[in-house]
């Protein structure tokens, strides 16, 4: 993973659920429920140190609404949310929550919790690999976590990425 002392993990959503705080991007609601409720606790990290520790970043900006099976994902906005986040993700460890997520960065087809280095972006001058991952979206919705073995697969890189996320925070302070 890259290992930059001075820039923190990045973590990218999809978009604000609807009683979620687009300014403050993957956070748990009052309710504690959602994404963001459910990734803090299979990190076991609480939520002022995950705001500490993590860049967050939505792809889409405001909640899109509802749809049949959740909430909306107008590919539209997502590739365009893509395209202004791409500079940001550059060279940096990136994790991407969810398949429809992943799949607007054009890496859902890597196995989920696994880190690959990616060249985003290919019209860009800048080509410093991203080390990028993406977790099915933890909210209880994905079949995925239903299964033994990927859930605690799921949890333990979590957890490990929690730590990594901690230990760079640590040497960006005492740098």
């Amino acid at each position: 993973m890259n290992g930059s002392k001075n820039q923190r993990v990045i973590i990218v959503g999809a978009a604000p659920g609807r009683d979620s705080d687009p300014s403050r991007p993957l956070l748990p609601t009052r309710s504690g429920q959602g994404t963001a409720a459910s990734l803090l606790r299979l990190m076991q990290i609480d939520p002022w140190a995950f705001e500490v520790i993590f860049e967050r970043h939505y792809i889409i900006p405001l909640h899109a609404g509802r749809s049949r099976n959740g909430d909306r994902f107008p590919k539209a906005m997502a590739l365009a949310g893509v395209a202004m986040l791409i500079p940001l993700l550059q060279g940096r460890t990136v994790l991407l929550i969810g398949k429809k997520t992943a799949s607007a960065f054009g890496v859902g087809h890597l196995a989920p919790c696994m880190w690959n280095e990616q060249i985003l972006g290919a019209s860009s001058e800048d080509n410093r690999p991203t080390t990028i991952a993406w977790v099915p979206n933890p909210s209880g919705m994905n079949p995925w976590w239903n299964v033994l073995e990927n859930k605690q697969a799921g949890e333990a890189f979590l957890v490990a990425l929690g730590q990594l996320a901690f230990d760079q925070s640590l040497r960006g302070l005492a740098a």
